[in-house]
């Protein structure tokens, strides 16, 4: 690698991809830093994350090249009733005429004509005078369900046609696009009357041809797929998927570069890595499997097929065109989506697996946690953490904590009486957290949960944080459900009630304070003083409620709280509005005389009555606030009795959740008792020990949540790391110091399948009972990759059959460790993922030295992936060879090499057309 100074990624959306996406981050993460890296694709909306993500990892300026148009703009088209019909052009949007034509053209005769004779009569009925006849039921015939019915495929004669005019018009060549091998196949061989090229061109094809095959032994010659795909692309017809011999399918491509093959089909993979623009391109479906489900084409895939329509410098305009052979042309939403949608974005696949962590954990230049850590899926939030500046505010907060602790403990001597003071803080937000959701639940129902949030409800307050007090009786005002609609908009949290509470009675006079110069009583945040106390009128969350008492005071709750005067009102009053403190007239609109009163005898003046409203309103005040003082006596000699909720919540639950909730209940009460039993909970100056403890507590919870954030912990994928190392040391690939052993050395050969289980193979010796041939025949379960019958032909040798068996086996031990261990992994799916054994029969028919044509005999399986399977497992035979000299095991070694030896031969092994 030190001789590399470029890496291009290609198709750099394919990162997307579920199973080899992974790969493609592994690779720009641990490429070196000398190593330049260029990165294209046509559909990446959020490429400047992209970039952000590669210069953070690489430390290198990234430069974005962007082109926002096509050099060769595009025209979509419908294809229905013989006839295309445009629905889009370049940029200038969906054109629903043209798609409404093309509804009108699929329409079938008949259906068309009663339509047309219905319109008659009609007209023909209105112009006698006559009733009209109702207009009859017309509906058309469609095969198959409703959704299906734009899903049909075409016809014999449905292609003929469409190839004819595409023909007819200069549209070729053309790449068509379907999501089937097998129905590509079946379209170029239902076009066998069509001769598309001229008799030059067959003889330049010819020509080509003869070379290509001749490369081939006289068996392979006469292979079905070779003599069919040659008898095809003399008339310009060609195929182009994963099934084709890797020869056919680099012959298929020179021969559409050359302008030899007018008509290709070609399954999506065709659109990724192979540069062949087209004048034309055909849909035959909007619809494919993405090894899940069925589902529709999403805009970049569609952009990236439709892409190869048109050839800079050749074409003005690229044509696109989607068939339509049902009854109806696709819905106009799913093709608005395509045509005009974004693409999807790039999102990260990065997983761990053994290899990787194995790999890291022998080399000292990177970490898994920083593998991870530099991955595109932890970007945004390692991203947060610098922007954010949480190392320097760790920093300063750890420095701000150890502070307050030295000052906590040295103030120790003026905490007499309160010396408990910490355990009764901790103490009192357990009972604070139970109390919420208790309360929480009891107020779902609406209105003043059951009864618990009555006006005139005494509780018992705690707010450190916000206003200084603990433990002090409050009057209940209104009930949460209620004074959530008048809460303010910047409220974070509904949960409020408003109440007035007693505040401690180390508070001063707050006259002198500006915020409370524009207040009355009934505003929020009022203070007002009584009984020689000061009271406060203030929105009490829910998590600040200690208990809820069972005595009641009787409250006229409009005199201390008016929603009204809380809206008006500001905590700092208003100099430019003279009217600020007028009275709305709302009101009075409702009634005229609202306020008015009937004038008497001297002495009922006006000003008597406010004088006598004031003193009025001053004794409820001094009852309120006596009834407070008692309160807060009780609590600090007896203890205030609690209420009992289960009352309050009877009508809401029944069965387990009535048990559940009773013994929640329950709990609460031996929190509270608990509570009570402190010291501290009795202290005069209680609140002036509990915020310094609150505010160094508080203090801490942020500090180890910042630690958190910037640990290892928080990384997603790290408990998924402990478990697998965890599995790891479980089977000796590493010890307890997390060295890799020699288990997990041989595991490291291992890269082109599940590394485990060929390890378990090895260290087990079940290669060393078998054949070269049974080897590679057994190691191909590994490889192959599709859905098949995968019964084992009772021809094969019977160590074969049971070295298949004892695979298995192994598969499902790993399958259950990893699950024992907290891995998302189910035992049998694991083995059906892992081992197919499709290809076993074939595989060792090929290494006894039987022909391909004969082989292909034995499977339904398309050549093309029978020669894949086995050029891979070549690749495999060199890596289990390397675990052989890894442990020592020389028998294995030879073995090894003559299985590599075997299976490379003749149309598998055959040289690329490209650099030979």
């Amino acid at each position: 690698i030190r001789d590399i100074e470029w890496v291009i990624f290609d198709e750099v959306h394919y990162i997307n991809d579920s199973e080899r996406g992974v790969v493609w981050e592994e690779v720009i993460i641990m490429l070196p830093d000398y190593v330049n890296l260029i990165f294209l694709s046509a559909t990446t909306p959020n490429t400047i994350e992209f970039s952000e993500w590669i210069g953070r990892t690489k430390r290198k300026p990234v430069h974005v090249i962007r082109t926002n148009y096509r050099p060769v703009p595009l025209s979509h088209h419908l294809w229905a009733g013989h006839k295309m019909h445009k629905i889009m052009e370049g940029k200038q949007g969906f054109n629903p005429k043209g798609y409404a034509e093309a509804t009108k053209a699929l329409i079938p005769p008949s259906v068309r004509l009663a339509a047309e004779k219905a319109k008659k009569d009609k007209a023909a009925n209105n112009s006698s005078g006559g009733k009209p006849k109702p207009p009859p039921v017309i509906s058309r015939p469609t095969s198959g369900s409703k959704m299906s019915s734009w899903q049909q495929q075409g016809s014999k004669q449905d292609w003929i046609s469409l190839v004819r005019h595409l023909e007819k018009e200069g549209l070729m060549p053309t790449v068509t696009f379907s999501f089937s091998k097998k129905k590509c196949e079946e379209i170029a061989d239902s076009l066998r009357s069509l001769n598309l090229n001229t008799a030059a061109e067959k003889n330049l094809v010819q020509s080509f041809a003869i070379q290509t095959v001749a490369r081939l032994s006289s068996n392979d010659q006469c292979l079905p797929q070779v003599v069919k795909t040659v008898e095809m692309v003399k008339r310009g017809i060609g195929v182009h998927h994963g099934g084709l011999l890797p020869i056919l399918k680099e012959m298929v491509e020179i021969l559409f570069s050359r302008n030899l093959i007018k008509i290709l089909f070609a399954t999506e993979t065709f659109a990724m890595g192979v540069n062949m623009p087209a004048r034309c391109v055909v849909f035959n479906a909007l619809r494919k499997h993405d090894g899940v489900q069925f589902r529709e084409l999403q805009p970049g895939e569609y952009t990236q097929m439709a892409g190869r329509a048109g050839r800079r410098g050749l074409d003005k305009v690229g044509t696109v065109v989607v068939c339509c052979f049902g009854d109806t042309p696709p819905p106009q939403t799913i093709l608005r989506n395509m045509l005009t949608g974004s693409s999807t974005k790039l999102q990260s696949q990065f997983r761990l697996t053994y290899t990787m962590i194995l790999n890291l954990l022998r080399v000292e230049d990177m970490s898994v946690e920083g593998m991870i850590k530099r991955s595109f899926s932890e970007f945004a939030a390692q991203r947060a953490l610098t922007t954010n500046e949480y190392p320097k505010l760790l920093i300063r907060g750890t420095k701000t904590l150890l502070k307050l602790d030295e000052d906590f403990k040295q103030d120790e001597d003026s905490r007499i009486a309160c010396e408990d003071v910490e355990e009764y803080y901790f103490a009192s937000r357990y009972v604070l957290s139970t109390s919420k959701e208790l309360l929480s639940y009891t107020l779902s129902s609406g209105g003043t949960g059951g009864g618990a949030f009555v006006a005139g409800r005494v509780v018992i307050v705690t707010s450190a944080r916000r206003h200084n007090y603990v433990r002090v009786p409050a009057l209940v005002l209104r009930s949460p459900d209620v004074s959530s609609k008048s809460s303010s908009k910047g409220s974070t949290d509904d949960s409020v009630c408003i109440c007035m509470v007693l505040l401690p009675q180390s508070f001063t006079s707050a006259k002198d304070d500006e915020q409370q110069q524009g207040l009355k009583l009934g505003a929020v945040n009022f203070v007002g003083e009584a009984q020689n106390r000061f009271f406060a009128i203030h929105k009490v969350p829910l998590d600040e409620i200690l208990l809820v008492s069972s005595t009641k005071h009787k409250i006229d709750s409009k005199v201390f709280y008016k929603e009204d005067l809380s809206k008006s009102t500001r905590s700092v009053p208003s100099f430019g509005n003279p009217f600020a403190g007028a009275k709305s007239t709302k009101d009075r609109d409702a009634n005229p005389f609202a306020g008015m009163k009937v004038r008497g005898k001297k002495g009922d003046a006006s000003s008597q009555n406010k004088a006598t409203g004031l003193s009025q309103e001053a004794q409820l005040v001094d009852d309120a606030m006596s009834y407070l003082v008692n309160a807060e006596s009780t609590e600090l000699n007896s203890g205030l009795d609690l209420l009992d909720l289960r009352e309050c919540a009877k009508n809401m639950h029944q069965g387990n959740s009535a048990m559940e909730f009773g013994s929640a209940c329950d709990r609460l009460e031996r929190e509270v008792a608990f509570v009570r039993q402190f010291r501290s909970h009795y202290h005069p100056n209680l609140e002036l020990h509990y915020v310094a403890v609150d505010r160094k507590e508080t203090l801490r919870s942020r500090v180890e949540t910042l630690r958190h954030l910037l640990s290892n912990e928080s990384l997603q994928l790290f408990p998924d790391f402990l478990q697998r190392k965890a599995m790891l040391q479980s089977l000796g690939y590493l010890d307890e110091n997390d060295t890799v052993c020699l288990k997990g050395r041989v595991a490291c050969e291992v890269n082109t399948c599940e590394g485990l289980i060929v390890t378990e193979m090895v260290f087990e010796g079940m290669l060393n009972e078998l054949e070269p041939a049974e080897i590679v025949a057994a190691l191909s379960a590994l490889l192959f990759q599709e859905k098949k019958d995968e019964d084992l032909d009772s021809e094969l040798p019977e160590r074969l059959v049971s070295s298949c068996e004892r695979m298995k086996a192994i598969a499902i031990d790993l399958g259950q460790r990893q699950k024992d261990f907290g891995l998302p992994v189910d035992p049998l799916e694991y083995c059906v993922n892992s081992l197919k054994m499709g290809l076993v029969h074939v595989v060792y028919e090929w290494a006894c030295g039987v022909p391909f044509s004969s082989i292909c005999e034995l499977t339904d399986v398309q050549e093309g992936s029978i020669v894949r399977c086995i050029t891979r497992l070549d690749e495999l035979c060199r890596e289990v060879r390397n675990c052989a000299r890894v442990v020592g095991n020389p028998t294995l070694y030879r073995k090894m090499e003559a299985a590599s030896e075997f299976i490379k031969r003749d149309i598998v092994f055959a040289s690329s057309l490209y650099v030979s």
